[in-house]
């Protein structure tokens, strides 16, 4: 899900700086006095990258500025919005910055690592869309193909696969169904028992497809199904052995009704710091489910820019406008688009149990930004505050001639 709000500016790039040398000069309980650090945190701007992920060739001092800035910009926000996860900022491949603020779990103190998996909510979907577009180039469906292509009995006439990704088949929320009509809760779900509900119980579907745009988890649960029938085998193995070990995300996984064990899993908390727990809809995928780090998203980013999985020409199309929501702002296959600085920054964000997430793609730029959170709160919208920074500073590094490498995939 995605929080359609928009937050005051905490403070300009300008001064956070300024902001940040008054703040670190504070104890834990905000008052002047020692260095101490005022929470629970591990930050560090990286100076010499490992490999093989990071880059080899140490940050200019365009870069060292930059990354000090995005230093800053999220201690700030630790300190005064509760901001608690991880946080990666790349340019063309290369970390400039990457930090982890606060802890796994509020109960024993751990402190968050670059290894920690925290559910990406929402931003699951775009790795949906790209197994379908994968499924579409070995010609094994089309964005045509009506569902009961795959499921005759489906009731839901005149909804094709595109419509699916971009949000406009109008069909209800499986998870308002599920909830209502599902006596037993104490398993998990999986798609095909959501796609064998809406069959029998059917309920009104809410417009007529392809009328309008509505966010919906039911598109991205039955896309999950429709590649499961099609390729013959779960849709989490399906991404393991086609986008996940290919890539080397060797750090991502998938939380479903098959396989609940997710190696170093944070714990999700609501905004009162209530711990989030599970219930019988996370073993429901495509439209959620996915687990990983900062550095695996990374290379899912850069994977994107290549033919790896699949041609750009095809890719382009989860790039295009297809469903027009409010505004400038549109819906592509999986990806969310809207006008940043004459161009369409391509991102989405995440919700689910005690996690969001928030991902963006300045294609143009070169610019990504990751930040990845196991405490609801709605702050790290703010992060998109970076990008402008992030372009003025690498057209000057461009100027300058430093321009960086990529980074080794």
């Amino acid at each position: 899900m995605v929080k359609k709000h928009v937050y005051p500016l905490i403070l300009t790039l300008a001064a956070v700086g300024v902001v940040y040398t008054f703040i670190g000069s504070t104890n834990s309980q905000g008052k002047p006095g020692s260095a101490t650090k005022y929470v629970p945190e591990k930050a560090r701007a990286i100076a010499i990258p490992k490999p093989p992920l990071k880059d080899t060739m140490v940050l200019s001092s365009i870069e060292q500025d930059e990354s000090f800035k995005i230093d800053s910009f999220f201690h700030v926000l630790s300190k005064n919005a509760r901001f608690n996860g991880n946080v990666l900022v790349a340019h063309n491949g290369k970390i400039l910055y990457e930090g982890s603020f606060g802890v796994s779990n509020y109960k024993t103190k751990e402190e968050l690592t670059d290894s920690s998996e925290f559910q990406l909510g929402s931003v699951s979907k775009q790795f949906t869309a790209v197994a379908i577009l994968m499924l579409k180039e070995q010609g094994k469906l089309d964005y045509t193909d009506t569902i009961q292509k795959f499921f005759p009995d489906f009731p839901y006439k005149g909804i094709t696969v595109g419509m699916l990704l971009a949000h406009r088949s109008g069909l209800p929320n499986y998870m308002y169904l599920c909830g209502n009509v599902c006596r037993d809760q104490s398993t998990l779900m999986d798609n095909q028992q959501v796609v064998q509900m809406l069959i029998e119980k059917h309920p009104p579907k809410y417009f007529p497809p392809n009328r309008k745009f509505d966010y919906s988890n039911t598109n991205y649960c039955l896309l999950a199904a429709i590649a499961e029938k099609v390729s013959g085998v779960p849709f989490a193995e399906f991404l393991r052995y086609k986008v996940f070990a290919p890539l080397g995300m060797t750090h991502t996984h998938i939380y479903d009704k098959n396989d609940t064990i997710v190696p170093n899993m944070v714990t999700g908390y609501n905004a009162n710091y209530k711990k989030a727990g599970y219930d019988f809809l996370d073993g429901v995928v495509g439209d959620k489910g996915i687990y990983s780090t900062s550095e695996d998203v990374l290379k899912w980013d850069q994977a994107l820019y290549t033919d790896k999985l699949v041609k750009q020409s095809t890719l382009k199309e989860a790039f295009t406008p297809h469903s027009r929501w409010v505004n400038e702002h549109n819906y592509g296959y999986g990806w969310r688009l809207t006008i940043f600085d004459h161009d369409t920054l391509v991102y989405h964000d995440g919700w689910w149990h005690g996690f969001n997430a928030a991902f963006m793609r300045d294609i143009k730029g070169k610019n990504t930004i990751i930040v990845l959170s196991n405490h609801v709160n709605w702050c790290i919208n703010q992060s998109r505050q970076l990008l402008t920074m992030l372009r003025e500073e690498s057209a000057e590094n461009e100027v300058m001639g430093a321009s960086p490498k990529t980074a080794a995939n």
